[in-house]
């Protein structure tokens, strides 16, 4: 049995051995091939004033792609100068315009990193925060980008609360926010579609409690009405009075806050019955 243990370990090795291997082949191919794309577009410029020129040129004529590459490999030769500051600025700005947005927001924060006291700091925090606002998806994929936009917007709104940008930052903020609240409403009613009324019912009341106001709360307080009334209807003896009131409270909230709802009518309906059963089931224990 040892001997055959150490046969399988032995193979097992060389195979790690062999996907290492064609794995450093494969990156070797791609950093030899790299340096020649490079080399067609920096060959033309021989010296790094001719090719801060070009990448200010390209980048003016939106050939972001052209321009990063450029202002890469001529910031190491002006880090120290005053024209360093620029160059790490359109750098970010080149890759944020070229919709390579993590990658833009990396060099913003790079850049707020090095020139702390530069007097475009305040707009790279901004354009950092942007680039994650950018970058959020659709809003049935998955929102982890979506929350780390909310995040830095709100980091730069804090740090930045007199800065032109803030009312931008908020908006954006609320769009996300919108976003959010789309997803976990369609999961919701979703949720209530299918009868799984407890899912349905946590859904709803956390849609209501982390996204207040937003275009989704008078409809799902409907459906959270609704929600209730129908689990409270399916439940145990034990649990129908609570559920009963449950939907009789979400009733009066949809009357406070939208007093000409269009869901009102249906919704007396159901407030009514709720109460007559909520009072017969009381006099009954």
């Amino acid at each position: 049995m040892c001997y055959k243990l150490q046969r399988q370990m032995r193979k097992i090795t060389v195979l790690f051995i062999l996907i290492a291997l064609f794995s450093v082949g494969s990156e070797a191919a791609v950093s030899k091939k790299k340096p020649e794309k490079k080399s067609r577009i920096s060959r033309k410029y021989k010296t790094k004033e001719a090719k801060y020129q070009a990448a200010k040129t390209y980048y003016a004529k939106g050939a972001y792609l052209s321009a990063a590459q450029l202002f890469e490999e001529v910031y190491p030769l002006y880090m120290s100068s005053r024209e360093g500051d620029t160059i790490l600025f359109l750098f970010a700005d080149s890759y944020m315009k070229n919709a390579d947005y993590l990658m833009a927001a990396f060099h913003f924060r790079d850049y707020i990193r090095r020139y702390p006291q530069s007097p475009r700091v305040e707009e790279a925090s901004f354009l950092s925060a942007r680039c994650y606002y950018l970058n959020s998806p659709v809003y049935n994929l998955d929102q982890t980008d979506s929350r780390s936009a909310i995040e830095n917007l709100e980091f730069f709104i804090n740090a930045y609360p007199q800065s032109p940008f803030v009312e931008t930052a908020n908006g954006m903020i609320d769009t996300l926010q919108t976003k959010l609240a789309r997803k976990d409403f369609n999961v919701a009613v979703m949720y209530y579609n299918t009868g799984n009324y407890n899912a349905a019912q946590i859904y709803f009341s956390n849609l209501l409690k982390d996204y207040p106001g937003t275009v989704y709360t008078e409809e799902a307080l409907y459906y959270m009405i609704k929600n209730s009334y129908e689990y409270a209807q399916k439940s145990v003896e034990s649990k129908k009075v609570e559920r009963y009131q449950m939907a009789i409270d979400n009733c009066l909230r949809l009357r406070a806050l939208k007093a000409d709802s269009k869901f009102l009518p249906e919704v007396a309906k159901l407030m009514a019955d709720a109460i007559k059963k909520r009072d017969k089931l009381l006099e009954n224990k």
